[in-house]
C-alpha cells in the first residue's frame, strides 16, 4: 500500500561550476501495523544531463529512506534505532553522492522512572519534533492544554491520560533524542518506568456528520488556538489517529490533513487493517470540552541526497 507524490528538487553550483542536484524525499510511515507509506515529491524543468544526474539523486534518496524503514521495523529496540538514525549520513561508493535521514516520530518514551502524581515529567522524541507539514522546515508547537496517553510494554489496560498546561521541546540528542518538559495539571495516577510510551492528543469537537468509512472527519480547531496548532499536529498526509470514547479506543488512518478558517478536515477516513475494528460511524462530541483524539505511531522519515560532480 503505497502512494507516490512529487516534492523537492534544487539545483546548486559547486564551486567547480559543475550542478549539483538536492532532492528532498519524506515518507510516513504507520508503525502500528508495519506499513510503509511513500510521500514522494520531484518537480523541475532541467535538461537532460541534469536530468539524468536528478534521477539518480532521487534514486538515492528513495533508497535511504526505504533503508531507514527496514532498519527500523527490523530492529528490537524501535526508539534507539530511530534515534541512531536520525541525521545519519549515508555517502554512496565511488564520490557518486550521499544522502542524509531525518527522523520525525509522533510519539515519545520514557528513558527513566517517575512515581505517580509527579510533575514536571520529562520524556523523548526518538528524533526531532515533527514539521508542520511535509513541505516545510517548520516545526510543531506543542500547544498547552493537551493530554498525553501513556501505553505499557504488554499491558492492554486503558489508563487514563495526564493533562498537560504546558510542553517546552529541547534540543535533540544523539543519546535518547529530543527532550519534551511536560508540566503536568493532571498527572499520571500510575508510575512511570523507562520504556513507557506517550500519545499527544488534544479535545476536539464536530459540527459535521459523524463519517463513516471512506468519509472525511471534520475537526472544529479549539478556540484560542489562532495559530492552528491543535491541528498542524495532525501529519499532513498518510496519518493515523486514535479516538477514545466511551471507554473504547479506535484507531483510524487518513490521506490528508486540511486545515481551512476554524476547522481541520482528515479525509478518507479507514480502519487500520490488524488493529481491532473500530467503532463506526466515528462520533466526536458537539459541545466542549470534546472528545480525546491522539495522533496514532506514525513516523516520518525525510532523506535529502546529493548527487553531481
Amino acid at each position: 500500500m503505497k502512494g507516490f507524490k512529487n516534492k523537492n528538487v534544487n539545483l546548486i553550483k559547486s564551486q567547480n561550476g559543475a550542478t549539483l542536484v538536492v532532492i528532498i524525499i519524506t515518507m510516513v510511515a504507520l508503525a502500528v501495523i508495519g506499513i510503509a507509506i511513500y510521500s514522494l515529491t520531484y518537480t523541475a524543468s532541467l535538461n537532460q544531463v541534469v536530468a539524468q544526474r536528478a534521477a539518480k539523486a532521487f534514486y538515492i534518496a528513495e533508497s535511504c529512506v526505504r533503508v531507514a524503514a527496514s532498519e527500523y521495523k527490523a530492529s528490537a529496540n524501535k526508539n534507539a534505532t530511530l534515534v541512531s538514525l536520525h541525521n545519519q549520513t549515508f555517502p554512496m561508493p565511488n564520490n557518486q553522492g550521499s544522502c542524509t535521514v531525518e527522523i520525525y516520530p509522533y510519539w515519545l518514551y520514557a528513558t527513566t522512572a517517575y512515581n505517580a502524581g509527579v510533575s514536571p515529567i520529562i520524556i523523548y522524541l526518538p528524533g526531532a519534533l515533527p514539521k508542520v507539514d511535509e513541505n516545510s522546515d517548520e516545526p510543531l508547537v506543542l500547544r498547552a492544554d493537551g493530554l498525553l496517553k501513556i501505553k505499557k510494554a504488554g499491558s492492554t489496560t486503558n489508563y487514563s491520560p495526564a493533562e498537560f498546561s504546558a510542553a517546552s521541546a529541547g534540543t535533540f540528542s544523539a543519546a535518547s533524542g529530543t527532550p519534551v518538559t511536560f508540566t503536568l495539571s493532571s498527572p499520571f495516577t500510575v508510575a512511570i518506568v523507562a520504556g513507557d510510551l506517550f500519545y499527544l492528543g488534544y479535545k476536539y469537537t464536530s459540527s459535521s456528520t459523524a463519517p463513516n468509512a471512506g468519509d472525511d472527519l471534520v475537526l472544529n480547531i479549539p478556540a484560542g488556538d489562532t495559530n492552528n496548532d491543535t491541528a498542524k499536529i495532525f501529519p499532513s498526509s498518510k496519518g493515523s489517529i486514535f479516538v477514545e470514547a466511551g471507554g473504547a479506543i479506535s484507531q483510524y488512518s487518513y490521506n490528508e490533513r486540511i486545515i481551512s478558517s476554524g476547522t481541520v478536515t482528515l479525509t478518507n477516513i479507514q480502519a487500520i487493517a490488524g488493529a481491532p475494528t473500530p467503532v463506526w460511524p466515528v462520533t466526536i462530541s458537539n459541545t466542549a470540552p470534546g472528545t480525546p483524539i491522539y495522533m496514532g505511531k506514525s513516523i516520518g522519515f525525510r532523506s535529502k541526497s546529493e548527487y553531481g560532480d
